[in-house]
């Protein structure tokens, strides 16, 4: 299912990851400490959208996979 990421995704899903991860790129984070950082960030995404942290940070997840996809050709943006 992994390699399908960004394939079989509406385009509404796909607007969604969009905009958790440009939330997550403008979110404060902490700059010496990687996993914390992430952490903070997907927090603060959680918080602007109004969801739980597990859904933010599925949703930036699959956006990184999703990209990662189509660096590899597997799907179309």
């Amino acid at each position: 299912m992994a390699e399908l990421r960004g394939a079989i995704a509406p385009p509404e899903i796909k607007a969604e990851w969009e905009r958790a991860y440009e939330l997550y790129r403008r979110a404060p984070g902490v700059p010496h400490d990687k996993k914390l950082d992430r952490t903070e960030r997907i927090t603060y995404v959680a918080q602007e959208l109004n969801l739980t942290r597990k859904q933010a940070k599925r949703r930036i997840r699959n956006y990184e996979a999703w990209q990662r996809n189509i660096s590899k050709g597997l799907v179309e943006k």
